[in-house]
């Protein structure tokens, strides 16, 4: 992965500055909120991160807490491997990373009141099925919630149940697009993000009282900060179903939002939230992210949403951006949205990707090439993926 430092050097404060945010939408209503959920996209707590010295991962923590300080409960993805030490990782056939971190990094989340921890990602089996169970049990000690990974589809989707206040119950689903290992009827994998799934899960969590539903979805496309057309769709269907608020990261950079509202709601779907922390930054565009914060009414009923962004350090950690950081990221988000509402999204997705895929594909052939020779190749190109030969196919024919 290509390596790239954002020029800004941030400083230890002792006081974090106030977090800045944009309210995309509130109720006409009168009714009082009696809760706040932060929805967050990649925790990626590995590659060149490195805690400074006399630092922890709680205390990291503060630089990003005016951020989340009046949300109740939390969720994010968390893009690594945990207590993975000596477990054989999978073997790699090009580019990429096996990611794995130290279960201390949980107490950055536990911090921040992310309580919801995702773990369907394409890192989730990277040191295979043990890698997993290492890594949800190592959640589950921490206190904190894991769901996305570990079942088959001959189960039920994992999903989580928030109580909240007043009688306010909040339901969550984590699935993935972008993974090599999806759940089959035989293999315990990773949750897929299909609309079969998602209905199924709808169903667990209003069976089991929830008023207001949650869904972070692990899709998206490296090096366009545009959705990929079929995830808008996935997104959209998930939020027509039943779904309050569907998110997605994978891209690790932020992208637009669309809120869709009928007779007797109002959902909201984001395509890209960017990172949280990561140790793997290739461009400026991968240096930021979005916290969505939605408050809820006793009735599970949405009274206010809104987007806080945070910029990563050139360490990788997260911190509340100044005025103009602010100003910049937001506006990117709001053009990122215009473009999503007109539909001028799509032909610009399918020119990002064959500006990037062949490249992509060309370094990652040769890194092949190096590793596992002839061989190595053949059994490359026999992992190309058909949907990224469909958007090559369509960047060119339109």
């Amino acid at each position: 992965m290509d390596r790239f430092a954002p020029p800004r050097i941030i400083a230890m404060p002792e006081e974090p500055a106030s977090a800045p945010s944009r309210v995309l939408w509130q109720s006409s209503s009168a009714e009082k909120a009696v809760a706040r959920i932060a929805i967050v996209g990649d925790f990626l707590p590995s590659g060149r991160l490195a805690l400074p010295e006399g630092e922890t991962w709680q205390s990291m923590a503060r630089l990003v807490t005016p951020v989340f300080q009046d949300a109740d409960i939390g969720i994010v993805n968390l893009e690594a491997v945990l207590d993975a030490a000596g477990l054989p990782p999978r073997r790699l056939n090009g580019l990429g990373d096996i990611v794995s971190a130290p279960a201390d990094s949980l107490d950055y989340l536990v911090a921040l009141r992310l309580q919801i921890v995702g773990a369907a990602n394409n890192h989730s089996f990277d040191f295979g099925s043990a890698g997993v169970d290492h890594t949800l049990a190592a959640i589950s000690c921490r206190g904190l919630s894991p769901i996305g990974a570990g079942r088959s589809l001959r189960d039920s989707p994992g999903v989580f149940i928030w109580n909240g206040p007043e009688n306010l119950r909040v339901g969550f689903w984590v699935a993935a697009k972008a993974t090599r290992d999806p759940a089959t009827r035989r293999f315990a994998g990773v949750e897929p993000a299909t609309l079969a799934r998602a209905m199924q899960a709808l169903r667990s969590l209003r069976a089991a009282g929830a008023q207001f539903c949650v869904g972070l979805l692990h899709a998206g496309f490296l090096r366009t900060s545009h959705p990929d057309p079929e995830d808008v769709r996935l997104l959209d269907s998930l939020a027509a179903a039943g779904f309050d608020v569907v998110a997605a990261s994978h891209s690790h950079r932020i992208s637009g939002a669309r809120l869709v509202a009928s007779s007797c709601r109002t959902s909201a779907c984001f395509y890209g939230l960017g990172s949280l922390v990561s140790g793997y930054i290739s461009s400026s565009l991968e240096a930021e992210g979005l916290v969505v914060v939605v408050s809820i009414t006793d009735q599970g009923a949405l009274a206010q949403l809104e987007v806080r962004p945070v910029v990563l350090s050139q360490d990788g950690w997260a911190v509340v951006p100044s005025e103009a950081e602010a100003h910049a990221i937001l506006e990117r988000f709001e053009e990122l949205s215009r473009r999503i509402a007109n539909g001028s999204f799509s032909s610009q997705f399918y020119r990002d990707v064959s500006e990037s895929m062949f490249d992509v594909y060309w370094r990652d052939a040769r890194a092949t090439f190096r590793e596992s020779g002839v061989s190595g190749l053949l059994h490359r190109a026999r992992r190309i993926r058909l949907r990224h030969v469909k958007r090559l196919v369509r960047a060119v024919v339109g």
